[in-house]
């Protein structure tokens, strides 16, 4: 119960707020990077890049009832980029 909870909170705090923005699709963690791509993709987006982990696509929706189809298509979650890349390890630049 305790990890459903913390799991519903992360989804509301990392929700996206600007719906023609970005946003950081999250499939499940044993999903290959190729399969999140295409899932990702034909959803109704342009790939922008990968996130931190293989599993996790940032796109462009080209369609209003893209969070849907993204879903349908396995999407676990849909989260704002700026907020997900705060808690993933990503590059470091010197």
């Amino acid at each position: 119960m305790a990890g459903a909870s913390l799991l519903a909170i992360g989804a509301i705090a990392f929700a996206p707020h600007d719906a023609d923005a970005a946003v950081a699709v999250v499939y499940a963690p044993w999903t290959s990077s190729r399969d999140a791509l295409v899932r990702a993709a034909e959803a109704g987006a342009r790939v922008v890049r990968f996130g931190g982990l293989p599993f996790i696509v940032i796109v462009l929706p080209e369609r209003p009832d893209y969070a849907q189809r993204a879903r349908d298509g396995g999407a676990l979650l849909m989260l704002d980029p700026q907020a997900l890349a705060a808690c993933l390890p990503g590059e470091t630049r010197s």
